[in-house]
């Protein structure tokens, strides 16, 4: 098995597991913190071992955390060397079902939740895929210690309502997305015209979010994070200049300036998901519920800082100035 790879095969009354884990993951294993196991420290902590698996890899359904049958630890030594020190372990394990399944079920088991825990702290320790199946049908899953667990074979209005809470975090957790909508905003104008500014910032992250999860976002992260600061630096520098001259920007250049910036906002929220996990089975459900949480994260922002706008002008704040009608 692959490291950070594993499977689920759900067959009859049991959920058979394989996985490979960075030793890494584990604590109180590593005695002399080389970062591998040497066979007496395998045969030492062989229950600690034991306790913690069960503990960080679970199944759980909605009565609670299923059972683990049983547990085969196969110890990974670097290229399959017997002599050289472990640096993954492979997991087999048997999850007890409450109850037994048909593989050849037109549709898969639902209501099963898988968790996983066991992250090392290198980089590329940081994911694990996993691939579900039942008979005929598959499931990828991409685990992170940000997204440590996901449901098996999930509705696809599950898959919308749990990518719109990530779309909603996307905008009022992210700094940046609130400091460019601030900039517009602050640029004023009716209110029909700042909706469309801010559908406008949703089209642009839906076309490049499509882009990244059909595909791979094509540049680095450093240089999508660098665009944006560069975005919100032009926009601002543009907002200034303007209202120096005491001009406005036609609405038809704004929405255009805006959705051009959406467009590279757009890739850093593609590259966010991508490092969640996404199934490609159920991209176009995520992409639905993300375009749906930008949107109503955008919207609520924008009626958050009128109130904040409005209280700041009945408290006769002295330097803020009223510019939207």
């Amino acid at each position: 098995m692959p490291a950070q790879k594993g499977t689920i095969n759900l067959q009859g009354d049991g959920a058979y597991m394989v996985v490979s884990l960075p030793v890494s993951a584990f604590e109180g294993v590593d005695d002399d913190g080389d970062g591998a196991w040497s066979a007496q420290e395998l045969g030492l902590h062989g229950p600690l071992i034991h306790e913690q698996i069960t503990q960080h890899l679970r199944l759980r359904d909605a009565r609670g955390v299923l059972p683990i049958d049983s547990i085969t630890l196969v110890p990974t030594p670097p290229d399959d060397k017997p002599s050289d020190p472990v640096t993954h372990l492979v997991v087999l394990a048997r999850f007890k079902l409450a109850q037994t399944l048909v593989t050849d079920a037109l549709e898969p088991a639902q209501g099963l939740i898988f968790q996983a825990s066991l992250f090392g702290p290198q980089e590329g320790e940081r994911q694990l895929n996993m691939t579900i199946s039942q008979g005929a049908h598959k499931q990828l899953l991409l685990l992170s210690p940000e997204r440590p667990e996901q449901p098996l074979f999930p509705h696809a209005r599950s898959v919308v309502a749990d990518f719109v809470v990530q779309g909603v975090k996307h905008i009022w957790m992210g700094w940046d997305h609130l400091l460019f909508l601030a900039v517009v905003l602050l640029g004023g104008g009716y209110w029909r015209h700042i909706f469309a500014i801010l559908s406008a910032f949703t089209l642009g992250h839906a076309i490049t979010l499509a882009w990244g999860l059909w595909g791979a976002v094509p540049f680095p992260a450093y240089w999508v994070e660098a665009a944006i600061a560069g975005t919100i630096v032009g926009m601002a520098a543009a907002e200034a200049w303007l209202g120096h001259r005491q001009r406005s920007l036609p609405i038809q250049w704004r929405l255009a300036l805006v959705l051009a910036c959406a467009l590279v906002h757009g890739l850093g929220l593609a590259s966010s998901l991508i490092d969640l996990g996404i199934d490609p089975a159920y991209r176009i459900w995520t992409r639905l519920g993300c375009n749906l949480g930008v949107e109503l994260g955008q919207r609520a922002a924008a009626i958050g800082a009128a109130l904040a706008w409005y209280l700041l002008r009945r408290l006769s704040v002295p330097g803020f100035q009223a510019r939207m009608r």
